[in-house]
């Protein structure tokens, strides 16, 4: 199966700049203030999109998610969450913003349903993705088969 490539142009990898760096610092204040990255294990409520970190202190994370895509590495397929016909109107709005600002500047990796990409611009659209969203970092979380690419929209009390 082979889909089309967007075209990544001198625009995208501006944005794509700014969205690694303000993630970076995002995922850096996740670090210093929630010690992200030092918990053993983590679990994930999916029907309330809620990831919680732990240790065996009790020490916990829990974050809000909202998955931006899912990715099948067998066949190296992207697949854009806001084509998934059964989302809830709050989630589809959410994520029109992403594709909304790719149809307008004619982003053709942010419009593009199913994409044939590797785990770097998984990464880098995920990293989009949250920058547009002002979220709090991203992250993989493996479901079954398919990785889900996810930004953090709030750290929970």
């Amino acid at each position: 199966m082979s889909l089309e490539k967007p075209k990544i142009d001198d625009s995208f990898r501006v944005l794509h700049a700014k969205a690694h760096e303000y993630i970076t610092d995002q995922q850096e204040i996740l670090e210093e203030e929630h010690a992200f990255g030092q918990y053993s294990s983590y679990t994930v409520d999916w029907e309330n999109n809620i990831i919680s970190f732990s240790n065996e202190d009790n020490s916990n994370l829990n974050l809000a998610f909202q998955i931006v895509g899912s990715l099948d590495p067998e066949k190296s397929i992207w697949t854009w969450r806001w084509d998934n016909p059964q989302i809830s109107d709050s989630e589809r709005e959410e994520l029109d913003i992403i594709k909304n600002y790719g149809d307008f500047y004619d982003f053709g990796y942010l419009t593009t349903a199913k994409l044939e990409i590797d785990n770097p611009i998984a990464w880098a659209l995920t990293a989009v993705s949250g920058y547009l969203r002002i979220s709090k970092g991203i992250f993989r979380i493996q479901k079954e088969n398919e990785a889900q690419f996810v930004y953090f929209k709030e750290v929970l009390a």
